[in-house]
């Protein structure tokens, strides 16, 4: 990929909604294809956005709870705004007693596989440089196993109040194939 990115995150939002779920929205912006291998420069496919929480668990010790997820969007076109959505239940949130904002959130946008650069954007403020990104990710990476798929794409919840939602990208699910 060079310089310019083909997916931008606009905005992360973190809204509490009823039951005490958590709604996580991630604004995406569609830039075009810069790639020169592009089948068209107006689309951008296999678009992974792939987030990282922590939320502390115990401030004096310094330990977190963390919580990954990602989803596929099919194909975005050059000026699409989409947003994605994901979730964290509320017995969890209750459970954990977490509070709707996490103390550590990145959002990873991956094209064909390929990882963009960082954006100030996707993260929160007090990840003030690209070592303590790195820290973060490897962490929750290696320590997120306990909370593995609690975070979940808005194509996996049912049964409860989803929240404000709009501008949904077409998403591949892979967890329906045989």
């Amino acid at each position: 990929m060079c310089a310019q990115e083909a997916i931008k995150v606009d905005r992360v939002d973190f809204n509490s909604l009823r039951d005490d779920w958590i709604q996580m929205e991630i604004e995406l912006s569609c830039e075009g294809n810069p790639s020169e291998e592009a089948r068209h420069k107006n689309f951008v496919e296999n678009i992974k956005v792939k987030v990282y929480l922590a939320y502390t668990r115990d401030a004096s010790s310094r330990e977190y709870d963390y919580y990954t997820s990602e989803a596929e969007i099919i194909i975005m076109e050059k000026g699409d705004d989409n947003n994605v959505y994901f979730y964290l239940p509320g017995l969890i949130a209750e459970r954990d007693n977490l509070k709707q904002d996490p103390d550590f959130y990145y959002v990873e946008v991956s094209v064909d596989g390929e990882a963009q650069k960082p954006q100030k954007t996707a993260m929160s403020s007090n990840i003030p440089n690209i070592d303590i990104l790195n820290s973060f990710v490897s962490k929750a990476d290696s320590e997120g196993a306990a909370n593995e798929h609690l975070l979940m794409p808005i194509y996996l919840v049912s049964g409860v109040e989803l929240g404000r939602v709009s501008k949904l990208p077409a998403f591949l699910r892979r967890d329906v194939r045989n």
